[in-house]
């Protein structure tokens, strides 16, 4: 089996750097013989071929990885929109006494980050609250979060299991 001789081949060469290249003589330029290393995660293609229910799902995978695509170039045009709207809207305004908070709308980058953070709801209510201590309207605040929060997470994350179930 070809794994087998790739497992032994990342065997002899960790071996080969553990006797002769740990001690940083002559043989210090050859360090880059640690990428070998990381076909040892290679093997864990080996699990999947035995595994029947992996084989389903990978095959339900690569049958609708089109339809994924898609459907990720939707979530990125909404990220991209939802994050120029909050720099529109927000940006400059979370400037506070105890200084700027991490997820802010100042900048393109931070921004896009913090509209993906609100799109996985994950640690979303410090958001809320650097927003609505600002000075923007709150109503525009809560159109805002809960809009993105319902179309992003509700709709769009949803969609991908529909096209999984499909």
């Amino acid at each position: 089996d070809k794994m087998n001789y790739l497992d032994g081949a990342v065997v002899i060469l960790s071996i080969f750097e553990l006797a002769f290249l740990s001690g940083g003589g002559t043989f210090s330029a050859f360090r880059a013989v640690r990428i070998m290393r990381t076909f040892r995660v290679l093997r864990v293609a080996r699990l999947l071929k035995s595994m029947q229910s992996m084989q389903t799902i990978i095959d339900v995978i690569s049958r609708s990885i089109g339809s994924f695509c898609y459907l990720a170039l939707l979530l990125l045009l909404f990220i991209f929109i939802y994050a120029l709207l909050g720099m529109q809207l927000f940006g400059g305004n979370l400037n506070f006494d105890d200084g700027l908070p991490r997820a802010n709308f100042d900048t393109f980058n931070i921004s896009f980050i913090t509209v993906f953070q609100l799109l996985t709801i994950e640690n979303w209510q410090n958001i809320l609250y650097s927003l609505m201590r600002s000075d923007v309207n709150k109503i525009i605040t809560v159109v805002y979060l809960l809009s993105w929060i319902f179309i992003g997470n509700y709709m769009l994350l949803n969609l991908f299991l529909a096209i999984l179930l499909d």
